[in-house]
């Protein structure tokens, strides 16, 4: 015997697709039983899937917080290291420190060496130029002597032609 439940509403479609269109009449008493056991368990599965996916999002931003962590203690360990060996090159004098002139960076002997070949090839200048002034002036030396002789000659020649 076929008993027909009337349903309404939105629970009208979860009740034909559980009891697929039919009821008995053992089921007839406690349809809304079954319907809250079905709307419990899916509220429990929800509520499971919303637990997985906050686990999911705090494991992996705990791995992302730990990577950054890592990372940063790496790098900064890296640079305290590097600076501790540049501090004791500085010490032990295998290394100087450089200094910004312009474009470049020069270590104090480096400096000197720069300083050593201006001041030589400023000295080689003033040694060519003083050579240069001193031929000149013997050359100027020369040409006054000779003015000096030749017009000597010619006055020599004018009282010798009026005497």
């Amino acid at each position: 015997m076929t008993n027909h439940v009337q349903i309404s509403g939105s629970e009208a479609h979860t009740a034909a697709a559980y009891t697929g269109g039919r009821q008995t009449k053992n089921a007839q008493g406690n349809f809304g039983d079954v319907l809250e056991a079905q709307g419990a368990a899916d509220r429990q599965t929800r509520e499971q899937i919303a637990r997985e996916q906050a686990d999911r999002e705090a494991t992996a931003a705990d791995r992302q917080t730990s990577e950054e962590t890592a990372g940063d203690t790496d790098y900064r360990q890296q640079l305290l290291e590097h600076m501790e060996e540049m501090a004791d090159r500085v010490r032990h004098g295998t290394i100087q420190p450089k200094i910004r002139i312009g474009a470049q960076e020069y270590t104090q002997e480096e400096w000197k060496k720069l300083l050593e070949k201006i001041d030589d090839a400023e000295e080689e200048l003033q040694e060519a130029l003083r050579a240069e002034i001193k031929a000149m002036r013997e050359k100027a030396e020369k040409e006054q002597a000779e003015k000096e002789r030749a017009a000597g000659e010619q006055e020599e020649q004018e009282k010798q032609k009026y005497s």
